[in-house]
Parts: C-alpha cells; sequence; structure tokens
C-alpha cells in the first residue's frame, strides 16, 4: 500500500466480509487491525484483500 487510497481499498475489501465488525488500515505501516466476530477466518481476511487484484495480504 502506497496511500490513504490504498487504505480506503483493503479496508472496504475487509469490511465487505460478513462478520468483520471493523477494520483500521495504516499504509505507512503496511499493516490492518480487524475486529471480528469468532467465525471469522484469517483465510477469508487473506482472500478479500487478495481478490482485489491489487494487494498481498499475509497474516
Amino acid at each position: 500500500m502506497s496511500c490513504e487510497h490504498c487504505e480506503m481499498r483493503v479496508r472496504k475489501a475487509l469490511e465487505g466480509v460478513e462478520g468483520v465488525k471493523s477494520a483500521k488500515v495504516d499504509h505507512k505501516k503496511g499493516v490492518a487491525v480487524i475486529e471480528t466476530e469468532d467465525n471469522v477466518t484469517k483465510e477469508s481476511l487473506v482472500k478479500a484483500v487478495n481478490d482485489t487484484g491489487l494487494y498481498e495480504a499475509q497474516v
């Protein structure tokens, strides 16, 4: 991620995952802090970010 627009795209992708309560993304640090329901898997979060086609998530 290189800008605030990147933050927005990643945040929206994460918030689109069912069970995500909130997502805070920091492009400068290259991290996201995500609050979820118990049933949300790491794999579903990684897939959501990777499916944007622009970013590669790691957990």
